[in-house]
């Protein structure tokens, strides 16, 4: 193909990484602010936390209960799912701009 015809040119090649600086970009802007909005207790997905510190708090909890018989407690474990499939976007979208994230977020 002559490389002087710009309609020999295809943008949807681009498109891929122009898309992961993009994503990258967000990514590194969003970690500087949400370990503000996940809860102490979440330990995945934030590059300072580690799953394994779930474990250590479950071990911690089951110490505690053996070592107080006295008080009642029941442990829950849940199963976790893929999340993606079970996002309300509405619900995320109205966080997004309470959270001023900006409308073009």
């Amino acid at each position: 193909a002559d490389t002087t015809y710009i309609n020999n040119y295809r943008p949807i090649s681009l498109l891929n990484a122009d898309y992961k600086i993009f994503m990258n970009l967000m990514a590194e802007r969003q970690k500087k602010i949400l370990s503000r909005y996940i809860h102490t207790d979440q330990n995945v997905f934030l590059p300072t936390r580690q799953l394994k510190n779930n474990i250590r708090t479950v071990l911690d909890t089951l110490e505690y209960c053996e070592a107080h018989p006295e008080k009642q407690s029941t442990l829950v474990f849940l199963d976790a799912q893929k999340a993606s499939d079970k996002v309300n976007w509405e619900f995320m979208r109205q966080q997004v701009k309470e959270m001023n994230f900006g409308d073009k977020f």
